[in-house]
């Protein structure tokens, strides 16, 4: 560190304040108000790219604190760690979060000796430079939009401790190899390193080695926090205008319940009824014909209004409803968005959009038909059945890696014709997921119709028969 800082390091206004001045400039812009002597002029802007040399020329050169892996925050002093958050430009959505926030690398072995302290040392308070990210942009050229001064409002505190419960768990039963990022909601344990066996580690309560993982905010808790909380430079007005991402679920939350048994709990009441009754009960009346009926009447029984749960939007919950037949088989596939085959060719596994779909937690949502003759059957006349929280398991999501390689490499080849099928029995299949014959994705000059991986029904009803053993209640784990 420079021996006097542009601000002081003890006095938090002073640190927000200066970190303040970072909002609407680009990092070179904000460089070269402190360097009179041009070193970031930009004639030096050109080939500086790579991931997380923003976040390590913002500390040395803005903020002069020495990059470091210390278990303290960076302002010792005043108690506040700082982190850097791409964005990116998605189309119909604006600015969203590009990626999770890594917090810091688990040591395994310490974990179990310190326990909850091992986070809140470091981020219990976090000022966060929110930057527009720019695929071929050098670093100096991207602008600050936002700086957050955050701190965890008690509800979010108690998920995260949650997660970090799970965490342990895993660690302390010998299981840290096996730790994966849906396994939680805000607070997630993501692989860091190259991937190959030089980044194994040794855990304290099994011989297996164990991949390096980083303790990290998921990509849509960062984007919340984003979306929900103004800049440092708002703080002291009256008036701040911030996005409502949903209605909370968290309303009398009891002691001693999980945030998804007391998610779970909500449709209890609900067991039996056909969705007529469920409107009754509830005092409103749906649309019948809308898509979106049975995931409208699962937010009513939520005692969600809108049509979006903050909780699920910050934790990157997926809510899907299901119908089943009177002989207990989904009445269809499931769908995920359709991917464009440029994506698929260029992404790798773990960065893949299908990849991201899946690896998080799903709160499913059942109905039943009462008749063999379903198509027949009015929406109002079908019986809530049950609700439970899902992870696709390790097992699982070995195979659905071998499908969407599978996938890429037909895409490669502009193999179009032998994509895997529903009668592969693979647990899930690529199939059209377009409107018509003219909905389509280009690809290497020609265009193609659209498609989309599926869940298969027979999984479908396997993870309903699975989640049976556990009824309204949190469903599998692993």
């Amino acid at each position: 560190m420079m021996e006097k800082t542009p601000y002081d390091t003890a006095d938090e206004e002073s640190i927000l304040d200066y970190a303040g001045k970072l909002t609407g400039k680009t990092l070179g812009e904000a460089l070269g108000e402190i360097y009179l002597d041009t070193k970031f002029d930009e004639g030096l802007r050109g080939d500086v790219h790579g991931k997380g040399f923003f976040g390590q020329i913002l500390e040395k050169e803005y903020f002069f604190i020495e990059n470091n892996n210390l278990p303290e925050p960076d302002f010792l002093e005043v108690g506040i760690e700082l982190k850097s958050a791409p964005l990116k430009e998605v189309p119909g959505k604006g600015l969203v979060s590009k990626e999770r926030m890594v917090l810091g690398i688990i040591d395994y072995n310490v974990v179990p000796e310190k326990g909850f302290s091992t986070f809140t040392k470091k981020n219990s308070r976090i000022l966060m430079v929110f930057f527009r990210w720019v695929s071929g942009e050098s670093i100096y050229g991207y602008r600050i939009e936002k700086v957050v001064d955050w701190t965890p409002n008690p509800d979010e505190l108690r998920v995260i401790r949650e997660d970090w419960d799970v965490i342990e768990k895993y660690i302390l039963r010998g299981e840290a190899h096996l730790l994966s990022e849906r396994h939680t909601k805000y607070l997630a344990a993501c692989s860091k390193g190259t991937g190959g066996d030089e980044d194994d580690r040794e855990q304290p309560f099994s011989d297996a080695p164990a991949p390096q993982r980083a303790l990290s905010f998921k990509s849509s808790f960062v984007n919340n926090i984003y979306k929900t909380h103004e800049d440092v430079n708002q703080r002291h007005k009256s008036l701040m205008t911030i996005e409502n991402t949903g209605d909370s679920v968290l309303s009398s939350w009891p002691e001693g319940t999980s945030f998804e048994d007391h998610v779970v709990n909500h449709f209890a009441k609900f067991k039996g009824r056909t969705c007529e009754e469920i409107e009754e009960i509830l005092g409103t009346q749906l649309n019948e014909r809308s898509k979106s009926y049975y995931s409208t009447l699962s937010l009513r029984m939520l005692g969600v209004n809108g049509r979006k749960v903050q909780e699920f939007e910050q934790a990157g919950i997926k809510m899907k409803t299901v119908r089943l037949t009177i002989e207990g088989k989904p009445k269809e596939s499931m769908s995920f968005p359709a991917f464009k085959y440029e994506d698929v060719a260029e992404q790798e596994w773990e960065d893949s959009d299908f990849f991201q779909q899946i690896d998080h937690r799903f709160l499913f949502v059942i109905f039943r038909f009462q008749t063999s003759k379903p198509s027949e059957e009015a929406k109002r006349s079908l019986v809530f059945d049950s609700a439970f929280f899902w992870s696709v398991p390790q097992e699982d999501l070995d195979i659905m890696e071998w499908v969407w390689m599978d996938t890429r490499e037909k895409i490669l080849h502009e193999d179009f014709d032998h994509f895997i099928g529903s009668g592969d029995n693979r647990l899930i299949h690529v199939r059209p997921h377009a409107q018509n014959r003219n909905d389509t994705y280009p690809y290497n000059g020609n265009n193609y119709t659209k498609r989309g991986f599926w869940f298969n029904d027979s999984y479908i009803k396997r993870i309903v028969e699975e989640s049976k053993e556990e009824g309204l209640t949190a469903g599998r784990s692993d």
